[in-house]
């Protein structure tokens, strides 16, 4: 993932708490105003309750941040996005994450527009 859409560790723990968070099959999404950027910032977060392997927790980040990738350049707020792995995205495929990641995406584009 490009540097200017990466999370650094010093904005992740500055997040405010008031976050919207939204659930998919196999990604929770939390979303975070985030004022010090121009433009989104993204991370994943894959714990050991996912899977004691490293190589497991690994392979779902790799997926996550791949199908990650051609979406955020479309997304003109300055938002934290963290996405948190569930169980089921060890046993996913890249089409299914990346689907799960395109429903939440257009989840937020939704709850944004003006009405």
């Amino acid at each position: 993932m490009p540097k200017k859409y990466r999370l650094s560790r010093a904005d992740f723990t500055n997040l405010s708490r008031p976050a919207r968070r939204i659930h998919g099959t196999f990604f929770s999404l939390t979303i975070t105003p985030l004022p010090s950027s121009k433009g989104p910032r993204a991370a994943c977060v894959v714990s050991k309750k996912v899977s004691a392997r490293s190589v497991d927790r690994n392979r779902v980040e790799r997926l996550c941040r791949e199908c990650l990738r051609p979406h955020l350049a479309r997304i003109e707020d300055s938002l934290a996005l963290v996405f948190h792995a569930k169980r089921e995205a060890r046993e996913a495929s890249h089409a299914d994450v990346a689907r799960d990641i395109e429903k939440m995406l257009r989840t937020i584009d939704a709850r944004d527009a003006p009405r």
